[in-house]
């Protein structure tokens, strides 16, 4: 676990200071959308690579409203 702020007063008001240079942070920052980027692709992608899964889960439950994790299963690995 990384912290880039302290919390001081946190029952007064909670005011964060940095913990660490301006640069530091900037690094952190440019890394975290460097991963939620890649992330996001990486989820988009198993998405499109079973959008027929989806669909037949979608009509699942659009005509059952509900799916049990054995028919989701069941689904899955039709």
């Amino acid at each position: 676990m990384v912290a880039l702020e302290t919390v001081t007063n946190r029952y007064l008001g909670g005011d964060a200071s940095l913990a660490c240079s301006a640069e530091t942070q900037a690094k952190v920052d440019q890394r975290v959308v460097e991963l939620v980027r890649r992330e996001h692709e990486r989820a988009r992608k198993i998405l499109e690579d079973h959008r027929d899964k989806l669909d037949e889960l979608a009509q699942h439950l659009y005509e059952k409203e509900t799916v049990t994790g054995e028919e989701f299963m069941q689904i899955l690995n039709a």
